[in-house]
């Protein structure tokens, strides 16, 4: 990830391999073969999402992926490396809320296999979910927007706002 990536063509007789991750208010997925990344996927989730489960994100994560890289995936034998445990189990699971039935409900009629992936090989994906311009991690990066100390500026002169 320190250097610009090269991405691969994808061959259809091989098989992908989709690597998700979540945190926070963002999810991210990797399409990768033979060790190649193809394309990359980062999205931020919405306010209700926001308050989501980590587990109901990671799951989502995959659906995501799934949905976005359908043309890819239909009709053919992928792998998705997850770096939360539990979700290797989830069609063994017993569906639960409603939100699992819709997941199952997508993601019928693909041939793949979930295996765990620990945090620490995770790392691409680990990366697509924690963007630098989250606002989350403002504390921790050097803030390029002025907009906030430029509104408490503002805010400080104008006698409609005080």
């Amino acid at each position: 990830m320190t250097t610009t990536p090269m991405l691969a063509m994808p061959n259809f007789n091989d098989s992908f391999i989709v690597e998700t991750d979540a945190l926070g208010d963002e999810i991210g997925a990797v399409l990768t073969q033979q060790g190649r990344s193809i394309v990359f996927m980062s999205r931020v989730l919405g306010i209700n999402k926001q308050t989501w489960s980590i587990y109901a994100k990671e799951m989502l994560a995959i659906v995501e992926a799934i949905r976005t890289w359908r043309p890819y995936l239909l009709g053919m034998r992928f792998v998705i490396q997850t770096d939360h445990r539990s979700l290797k189990y989830f069609l063994d699971q017993r569906v639960a809320v409603p939100e699992q039935q819709k997941w199952v409900a997508k993601l019928l009629g693909y041939d793949y296999e979930i295996l765990y992936r620990p945090r620490l090989e995770n790392s691409v994906t680990d990366a697509l979910s924690r963007r630098p311009d989250n606002p989350l991690l403002n504390p921790l990066f050097v803030s390029q927007v002025t907009l906030w100390d430029d509104m408490r500026k503002t805010t400080k002169n104008d006698p409609y706002m005080q």
